[in-house]
């Protein structure tokens, strides 16, 4: 009897143990941890005299948080944030932390809504003479009622 119960847990040991080196054998390895886009970083202006846009924040690699009704989930370093400043009388506008969108071509775009305008921000880096610069390409869409024409404008920064 001592045998076949010995027999019998053996052969469970086998069986989860074999199990075991499958899960094993065909887990994902563990997901790289996010790296750094030449996007981040805090930029200025490189015209001091602009009208503009003066500062621009891009944050990479942040924790995005979803919610369908009460449950929330967290996908960690998933998101891209921009935070554009205007330039203001006696300090800059801070237009508000937004969630980029990857536009293609490495763009990258968010929206400020202030009732009367739309301001779409685009956002790129390029590699000049061994320095990387952020393009920031602004289109302010005025509403009918503000009466203003819309604009664009097109500036170069430095971190």
């Amino acid at each position: 009897m001592q045998r076949s119960v010995l027999r019998s847990v053996l052969g469970l040991m086998l069986v989860l143990g074999a199990s075991v080196g499958v899960v094993a054998g065909t887990a994902r390895p563990a997901a790289a941890l996010c790296t750094a886009s030449p996007l981040q970083g805090d930029w200025r202006n490189i015209n001091a005299s602009t009208t503009a846009m003066t500062r621009v924040v891009v944050e990479t690699c942040q924790p995005v948080t979803t919610c369908s009704g009460n449950i929330c989930t967290t996908q960690h370093d998933a998101g891209t944030f921009m935070t554009p400043f205007g330039k203001c009388s006696p300090t800059d506008c801070n237009w508000g932390r937004r969630q980029a969108q990857s536009m293609g071509g490495g763009w990258i775009r968010t929206v400020h809504d202030f009732g009367f305008k739309t301001s779409s921000v685009w956002a790129k880096t390029y590699e000049y003479y061994g320095r990387t610069y952020l393009r920031l390409w602004v289109y302010n869409d005025f509403t009918p009622a503000d009466g203003r024409a819309d604009y664009t404008t097109d500036e170069w920064f430095l971190r």
